[in-house]
């Protein structure tokens, strides 16, 4: 039994192939490696700067982000030993040549123990590689779980996000109507009213009935004010109207730049929201497009890599039915000639059987067609025989009735009567009835008469024979 020495080389080299495998996995955990089918898809949210008809706090919604998959920037290599262990080996090659070289039977266990240590060490990388890719597997199951959960929260948000401004929307007061500024000509026939009115009613204030007391008063107040100074006083209260008016329209005027001037801000702002809106989704969906094309791209190497391998394994069973099908049209032409053969043999069996069943039948016939002439004469001869004696016993029936007849002078010769006549066994008439009358009634009855009187009618002995004297029909006539 050889014991398997590994070489120092071939350790170091396993060694270096499981410290690159644990690399390459702790880097795919870190990274995060996607083998995702589809790119997470936005979600675009429509946000109003103003409500409809009023104005209303915009309600800012961030739109949701594109989640990135990680990319790796190389893609993986095959592990190939370290420099350093390949120098060593080829250092040690010399080294080993120039070893006094030891017995036979040794350097054919050493190649043995090389063999099998190659053989083993390939069946572990095969096994290193096939844990390597079951743990790719895993890990794009992880990452494509991870994508769905990312999906179904970034759903979750914009539906409450799409909740909240709902509620807001609904929450919110209802515009306000602004009224129309008016002009300064109006605003001026507003305030020449309102004075004249104010007149009217001091004028009316004055005129009304006032207790003399107050009448009294008003001359003291009114005596002192000489004419200049009540000009004077009318002229002042005017231009205090004039500047409390200047002051109005002045107010106005500022109140409807402002409100111009807050419109002109909103619509501005609007339109800024709406045009960084406008390429924000346009950088998302060249981006969603991009990505898509990447990965349709993909998808179709990967279905024309399937599709080869398809078409070569179409192939190879055509190829294979092609041949079993050879194989079986060989086996049933053979089967065909020996079912061909067999069935030419059989054929021949039948045709000298159908020849002896038909001459075996013709002599059958030929025997029947004598039998039957046979038969066929002795029949004829019996009949005869009966017909005779048949004939012969009716002669008698009716010779008997005859000799019974007693004929009267006034029959005529010509009269002729028939009687059908049923007989019993041992030679009684049963019944007996005219069926055709001779035109002598005297004639008819002397003839039943006979009849009843000549019985027993004679039979012959055979018994056989009387079916044919059970019903008769005689004749009778006076000439006769």
């Amino acid at each position: 039994m050889s014991t398997i020495v590994y070489a120092k080389p071939y350790k170091l080299r396993a060694g270096a192939l499981a410290l690159a495998v644990h690399c390459a996995f702790f880097a795919l955990l870190y990274f995060g490696a996607s083998w995702k089918v589809q790119p997470p898809q936005g979600m675009v949210v429509d946000i109003w700067d103003s409500l409809p008809g009023g104005e209303a706090a915009p309600v800012k919604v961030e739109p949701p982000k594109l989640i990135e998959q990680p990319k790796l920037d190389k893609p993986m290599q095959p592990v190939v030993p370290p420099k350093a262990d390949i120098e060593l080996s080829a250092k040690k090659r010399p080294q080993e040549k120039s070893k006094p070289t030891r017995a036979e039977p040794k350097r054919r266990i050493e190649k043995v123990d090389v063999a099998e240590q190659k053989k083993q060490e390939k069946l572990r990388v095969q096994v290193e590689q096939k844990m390597l890719v079951e743990q790719k597997m895993i890990e794009v199951q992880k990452a494509r779980a991870e994508h769905e959960r990312a999906r179904a929260e970034q759903a979750n948000i914009v539906a409450k996000l799409r909740h909240n401004l709902k509620a807001e929307l609904e929450k919110a007061e209802p515009p306000k109507v602004i009224e129309p500024v008016k002009s300064a000509a109006s605003l001026k026939a507003d305030f020449e009213l309102a004075e004249k009115k104010r007149l009217q009613e001091k004028l009316q204030e004055a005129v009304k009935p006032e207790p003399k007391r107050q009448i009294e008063k008003a001359d003291a107040q009114l005596k002192p004010k000489s004419q200049a100074e009540q000009k004077t006083e009318v002229e002042q209260k005017v231009e205090a109207e004039h500047k409390a008016q200047a002051e109005q329209k002045a107010l106005v005027k500022q109140r409807v730049q402002a409100e111009r001037k807050a419109e002109a801000e909103r619509k501005a702002e609007a339109e800024r929201k709406a045009e960084a809106e406008r390429k924000a989704e346009a950088e998302r969906k060249a981006e969603a497009e991009r990505k898509a094309e990447m990965e349709q791209r993909a998808e179709a190497e990967q279905k024309a890599e399937a599709e080869r391998k398809t078409q070569a394994k179409l192939k190879a069973l055509a190829e294979k039915k092609e041949q079993a099908e050879e194989k079986e049209r060989a086996r049933q032409k053979a089967q065909a000639e020996q079912k061909l053969l067999a069935e030419q043999k059989a054929q021949a069996e039948q045709k000298v059987q159908a020849e002896q069943k038909a001459k075996a039948e013709q002599e059958r016939a030929r025997a029947e067609q004598k039998m039957q002439a046979e038969q066929e004469r002795a029949r004829a001869a019996q009949a005869a025989a009966v017909g005779k004696e048949v004939a012969e016993y009716k002669a008698k029936i009716i010779a008997k009735i005859r000799r019974n007849i007693v004929m009267l002078p006034d029959i005529p010769y010509n009269a002729r009567a028939e009687f059908d006549v049923t007989l019993l066994p041992g030679g009684m008439v049963l019944n007996s009835i005219l069926v055709k009358p001779s035109g002598s009634a005297a004639y008819d009855s002397a003839v039943e008469r006979a009849i009843k009187k000549a019985e027993p009618l004679p039979l012959p002995p055979d018994a056989a024979l009387f079916s044919n004297f059970r019903e008769l029909r005689l004749k009778f006539s006076p000439k006769e």
